[in-house]
């Protein structure tokens, strides 16, 4: 009897230890099934550009600025600028054709300065360009273009940006095209950038202050 009573007390204990055993086991394997949590994801940098801000240039900004050798103040009007979206298929027809004007100042058309702030971005980057030109109505007389940008994302760096300009003094329109650089994954612990953002936008410019936006890319 004593013999038989340890072998049932062995057998318990061996069933106790396997229990114990698979039991560790569906513990580490539920916790294995856990999905790591990845860090948050940057949000998408490829928003389409805000509506630019324009206005004309008063007669008192216009000296202020050094502008007045660019344009007879004697015809100079305040004309508000006119924005066109030609990116869209309907608008597109209105984009007159760079053409080089002859015997500018001579047409005897209003003459004007105008000024226009554009940019591109979201919450985490972003760039604005200034432009201002200033025309007798049929010709360009004077351009000046500029840019700068910012990023508001641990990965994210601003690199620079460019104005990229076409026709303008002596020509009928004036075409700028900003680009702004951005790494879009930046490594702090290396200083390396794994992947680059170029967005872009392009207006073209009218002697009598008309604004065509002509297209963009994220």
């Amino acid at each position: 009897m004593p013999s038989k009573r340890r072998l049932i007390q062995a057998a318990a204990g061996c069933a106790f230890t396997a229990a114990a055993v698979l039991s560790l086991g569906a513990s580490s394997s539920a916790q294995s099934s856990v999905p790591d949590i990845s860090p948050a994801s940057p949000p998408s940098v490829t928003e389409p550009p805000a509506k630019p801000k324009a206005r004309a240039l008063t007669a008192r900004e216009i000296k202020q600025q050094g502008l007045d050798r660019y344009i007879d103040m004697s015809r100079q009007r305040e004309t508000a600028p006119t924005l066109v979206d030609a990116s869209q298929s309907k608008a597109a027809a209105s984009v007159p054709t760079p053409a080089m004007k002859a015997g500018a100042g001579t047409t005897g058309l209003a003459s004007g300065c105008w000024y226009l702030q554009t940019g591109y971005g979201s919450a985490t980057l972003g760039g604005t360009a200034d432009h201002t030109w200033c025309g007798d109505g049929a010709s360009v007389t004077y351009t000046s273009a500029s840019c700068t940008g910012s990023t508001n994302w641990p990965t994210y760096r601003y690199e620079g940006c460019q104005n990229n300009s076409s026709y303008g003094v002596g020509w009928n329109v004036w075409d700028v095209t900003d680009r702004w650089h951005f790494c879009t994954a930046y490594r702090p612990s290396t200083g390396a950038c794994g992947s680059r953002s170029h967005p872009w936008q392009k207006n073209r410019y009218g002697a009598n202050g008309q604004v065509w936006f002509l297209g963009w890319s994220g």
